[in-house]
């Protein structure tokens, strides 16, 4: 039998966000958060958070192993 991770609860919602800033978060994830925070309309929390749901922060981490090598 598997061990599988408890997964948190999320405490952000996301009613707010749309398909045009998930694409617009995705199309410019390598942007500076102060660059992001004026662009879109969300805290810092809430764009960091919307980055973990979409798989943003593990692709980042996985890119920088790649670069290392």
């Amino acid at each position: 039998m598997r061990n599988r991770q408890m997964r948190k609860p999320n405490d952000v919602q996301f009613d707010n966000w749309t398909p045009q800033h998930d694409s617009y978060l995705i199309e410019n994830n390598d942007l500076a958060m102060d660059i992001l925070k004026q662009t879109l309309p969300f805290s810092d929390e809430e764009i960091m958070a919307r980055r973990k749901v979409l798989g943003l922060v593990t692709r980042i981490r996985q890119l920088k192993k790649l670069r290392h090598f």
